[in-house]
């Protein structure tokens, strides 16, 4: 019978070998190579998500009204201009019958305002485009966003609402100002309405659907999460489910939230299993 200890000298002696070489550190490298190129090729794509949401208290006549949602542009040296003009011209040929845009169209850089601005200001829907601030556009010059938005043609909302009427009908549109600048005021955003319309609001940052709940406004639409921008998990394998709303369509006691994705980048170029989304939300009358 063969020594036990020859057994484990021999299997240590492999193992010291295999270490020793360069083969484990070459499979490594070559593995989060690979992750980094496939992380930055992702974030030059675009991912068109047709989402259906079905609304209690939408008008009739509204059923099957389009929304094309856009979200965290930032335009920056990370987000060249290039990709924008990809997203808004893939807006442009579905053809909606209204574009939200929730925030962020800049990163830090003042100088990337103007440009992003002009882009934006050829977005086309039948009913307009509707648009609400972000956390970087005020970190950036939020004075300075909203002016060349509205020069662009972009109707900008910010703490206010008023009744969007298209095909006989009417719907509350709302826009709150960022909340991570403490300048959230969802009441003032809905004087004016009726309590039994449907409200639909924009609000960049997702944490205030806790008040829009309580609010009972229908419909938000936000982004800010860019969900996630690198997902190292598989969602559909967690053994319990996220707390925190990053990204998809939400409900909680009647109401409703659209979190997208997000076109650009913050603090690297990269996007992972995550990659940038242009929305196409159809609102349906719930039967």
């Amino acid at each position: 019978m063969r020594d036990p200890s020859a057994r484990r000298s021999t299997l240590t002696a492999r193992i010291n070998a295999f270490v020793a070489s360069e083969r484990p550190i070459r499979r490594i490298a070559g593995s989060w190579s690979k992750v980094a190129r496939d992380a930055m090729e992702e974030a030059k794509s675009l991912s068109l998500e047709h989402v259906v949401i079905e609304l209690k208290r939408l008008p009739r006549r509204l059923d099957g009204f389009r929304i094309v949602h856009l979200s965290d542009i930032h335009h920056s040296p990370l987000t060249g201009i290039e990709h924008i003009e990809r997203a808004v011209r893939v807006a442009n040929r579905l053809r909606p019958d209204l574009i939200a845009l929730t925030g962020d169209y800049v990163s830090h850089e003042s100088q990337y305002i103007a440009p992003v601005a002009a882009i934006l200001g050829s977005l086309r829907a039948k009913y307009g485009t509707f648009a609400c601030l972000g956390n970087h556009d005020h970190w950036t010059d939020g004075e300075l966003v909203t002016h060349l938005l509205k020069g662009e043609g972009i109707n900008v909302l910010v703490n206010e609402g008023f009744r969007f009427e298209a095909r006989g009908a009417s719907f509350w549109l709302a826009g709150v100002d960022d909340h991570m600048v403490g300048k959230t005021d969802v009441p003032a955003a809905l004087v004016g309405s009726f309590p039994d319309e449907m409200k639909l609001l924009l609000a960049h940052n997702p944490v205030i659907f806790r008040e829009a709940v309580r609010r009972r406004i229908d419909l938000t639409l936000s982004g800010h999460t860019h969900g996630g921008q690198v997902k190292l998990r598989d969602d559909e394998k967690r053994l319990w489910p996220r707390r925190r709303l990053s990204a998809g369509l939400h409900e909680r006691r009647g109401s409703q939230i659209y979190i997208t994705r997000g076109i650009g980048t913050v603090v690297l170029p990269v996007r992972y299993q995550c990659p940038p989304e242009i929305s196409l939300l159809e609102l349906r009358c719930s039967q």
